[in-house]
């Protein structure tokens, strides 16, 4: 019975497609991407509509436009850029977090922490850096893997400072 209306449910989606699905959710046009981007103490957009943001994932930097694909990513540490429906750019820093696309147009950018390339130290940054890859060869595995991973951040916070892509 289970089988049954699994295979009616999967035959209606494929019958009237994602973007037709996504039209019948309240409130969505699938020709729009509506854009939530947060941290837990900041919301940077909600529901907001724009032209496209593009995400640094662990598969590699995702371009998010209307009638995405539904995706789930994991944030990787590096730049977030927004581009609104005027051409304006707005790029902020995130450690790392999720990014969901969905079946009704919207897009989900929730980031663990969030931070304006401007308030970037770049001196600090190296100085992280520096000290992150001293430690990355000292103590236990646990040790070492924090290390790489503040590694990580630290070289793309530098890129993200320094304007490199």
């Amino acid at each position: 019975m289970l089988a049954r209306t699994v295979q009616r449910f999967a035959a209606g989606v494929s019958r009237r497609g994602y973007a037709a699905a996504a039209a019948q959710a309240k409130n969505a046009n699938p020709e729009e991407l509506r854009l939530t981007f947060a941290s837990p103490d900041t919301a940077l957009f909600s529901n907001a509509v724009v032209k496209q943001v593009d995400v640094p994932t662990l598969a590699g930097v995702v371009g998010v436009l209307a009638n995405h694909v539904p995706t789930i990513g994991v944030l990787k540490p590096g730049v977030v850029q927004v581009t609104d429906n005027e051409g304006g750019v707005q790029r902020v820093f995130v450690s790392s977090g999720t990014l969901s696309v969905n079946i009704d147009g919207s897009c989900q950018v929730l980031a663990e922490e969030v931070l304006k390339i401007e308030d970037i130290d770049e001196t600090a940054a190296r100085n992280e850096l520096e000290a992150a890859q001293k430690a990355s060869g000292e103590g236990s595995e646990v040790a070492k893997a924090e290390a790489q991973i503040r590694v990580e951040v630290a070289e793309a916070l530098l890129k993200a400072a320094t304007n490199q892509h």
